[in-house]
Order: structure tokens, then C-alpha cells, then sequence
């Protein structure tokens, strides 16, 4: 019999679900679900609408035809307005949520564990600006562009390539 070994995150994984459940209940598991919708619509309308826009201008530039190329770089600008649009939500996002249950459960004391004095997303989204500025919006800009943007890029080269296949007009450029 294979001795059954768990990493730390396993472990870690399992406790925190076992903790939320025992504590909260199991609707406490899907706490938040209604804003990461919210979020995930509108970066995934960000990201759609861009991407031809950007294609769009790229193809008025000459030299650049309907190409990997082109693909590629359409896909990098919509990553780049995603962020542009859905960092300020993630930001506002991550203050709230770590006001609301992080701070009351840890006894440490950290800039990054949010402000218990947040009524609601609005009033979160406020003293942020008030207090750090508009650019606190873009904490960690380059990390994410870094993800979207090249998740971006492989999609809809991949949704064009499979759209040619389809049509019947693959080729290799």
C-alpha cells in the first residue's frame, strides 16, 4: 500500500475549507461569488471588444497583414486594457475582502491587511483614493499584464488559427 503523503498547500488547502465550514457554514464557501463574476464580465469584455479594436488598428498599419504577428500583438493589447480596466477592481477587491476576514483573524500589522473601516466596495474604492492615490489602483501592474497579457495573446492566436481550420484557409506563414 502506497503511503499517503500531502504537501504543505494540500494540507493547508484542506484545514482552511475545514475552518471556513465549521466556522461559517457551508455557504461561506462561496463568499464572494457575485463580485468575481461582476469582475470576471467585465475584464472578459475588456479583453473581447480590445482585441479587435487593436487588430483592427494594427491592420491599418502597413506592412502588417492578417497574420501570427498581428494575432500575437492584438492579443498582448487586449491583456494590456484588461489590466487597465480590472486592476482598479482587484485592488478595491483584495482591500475589502482583507478588511472583512483577513484583519479580524490575524493578529498582525500590515499596511496590506486593509482598513476594518470600509462600509462597502464604494467606500473602499474612496479612502483608497483619498489616502494612497490613483496609481494604488495599479499595485502590481507589470505582474498581471504579465499574465493576462500573454494568456491574451496564446487565446486568440489559438481562436484565429482554429477559426482558419475551420474555414479551410489555414496556412503557414
Amino acid at each position: 500500500m502506497a503511503d499517503l503523503k500531502f504537501s504543505f498547500a494540500e494540507t493547508f488547502l484542506c484545514s482552511a475549507f475545514a475552518a471556513c465550514f465549521a466556522e461559517e457554514g457551508l455557504g461561506a464557501l462561496w463568499t464572494g461569488l457575485g463580485p468575481n463574476i461582476a469582475r470576471n464580465a467585465i475584464v472578459n469584455a475588456a479583453e473581447l471588444a480590445s482585441y479587435d479594436q487593436v487588430k483592427q488598428t494594427i491592420l491599418k498599419i502597413p506592412g502588417f497583414s492578417d497574420s501570427v504577428l498581428t494575432h500575437l500583438l492584438a492579443g498582448l493589447g487586449a491583456g494590456f486594457f484588461a489590466v487597465c480596466i480590472g486592476s482598479p477592481i482587484d485592488v478595491v477587491a483584495l482591500s475589502f475582502y482583507f478588511s472583512k476576514w483577513f484583519k479580524p483573524r490575524i493578529k498582525v500589522k500590515s499596511r496590506m491587511m486593509g482598513d476594518s473601516g470600509y462600509k462597502n466596495t464604494l467606500g473602499c474604492f474612496i479612502k483608497t483614493l483619498k489616502n494612497e492615490g490613483f496609481f494604488a489602483f495599479y499595485k502590481g501592474f507589470l505582474p498581471k499584464f504579465s499574465r493576462l497579457g500573454s494568456w491574451n495573446a496564446v487565446m486568440f492566436l489559438t481562436l484565429e488559427q482554429a477559426k482558419k481550420v475551420f474555414r479551410g484557409e489555414l496556412y503557414y506563414d
